[in-house]
């Protein structure tokens, strides 16, 4: 899979909690900031690092996003609905319940991220890598995934239910208990994958084990 890099300004310029507060960011590094339960719909991100900032709880409709790096930062219970995030890295944040319903991910890298009960339904995803990500009981209810990839995850009882899959690749992850195996048809899975998932494809296709 080959994916488009964020593309940062090789200068971004230090911003504070007050200029977030005030909207659009454009070529700049937040670092070190409290940012918790703050609300703002439409917020525009052009070419902007986020660095160990905390946005536990904070309400960011309509969110979009461009050329953006987000590292060791807290999104816990984050809305981020009906958003959308272009060309944008996750990489080692606290993401769980946050909310990506009705989003496009389109060029989006999750790597060590925890997403656990995260909010996927209805969203588009095209080009997007989860590396290395806790994503028990995620939810992608409806959602769209083209070229999706989840490259060592673990995927506990994760709802793929009603998903509209192609060039889904789950090799390396841990499968467990994964809801909504009938829409997962053309779904790349290993040898091991798919002793694991025995039990719950002969379930779905009502098969009697004696």
């Amino acid at each position: 899979m080959k994916l488009a890099a964020p593309r940062l300004s090789p200068i971004l310029v230090p911003a504070t909690l007050q200029d977030l507060l005030d909207g659009d960011l454009e070529d700049v590094q937040l670092t070190d900031i409290d940012a918790t339960n703050i609300s703002s719909s439409g917020l525009l991100l052009s070419s902007v690092r986020l660095d160990k900032v905390q946005l536990t709880a904070a309400l960011l409709e309509r969110i979009s996003a461009r050329d953006v790096v987000t590292k060791h930062s807290d999104l816990s219970s984050t809305y981020l609905a009906y958003g959308a995030l272009n060309r944008t890295e996750f990489d080692n944040c606290r993401m769980t319940g946050v909310d990506l319903s009705q989003t496009s991910l389109h060029d989006v890298i999750f790597r060590g991220c925890k997403l656990t009960m995260a909010n996927f339904r209805m969203s588009d995803l095209r080009r997007v890598r989860f590396i290395e990500c806790h994503l028990d009981e995620a939810d992608f209810l409806g959602a769209t995934l083209h070229d999706v990839s989840f490259e060592s995850c673990q995927l506990e009882m994760t709802s793929f239910s009603q998903v509209k899959a192609k060039m889904l690749d789950l090799r390396t992850s841990e499968i467990g208990g994964i809801q909504g195996w009938g829409s997962l048809k053309g779904a790349i899975i290993d040898d091991a994958q798919l002793i694991a998932a025995a039990p719950y494809l002969a379930q779905q296709l009502g098969l009697i084990i004696r």
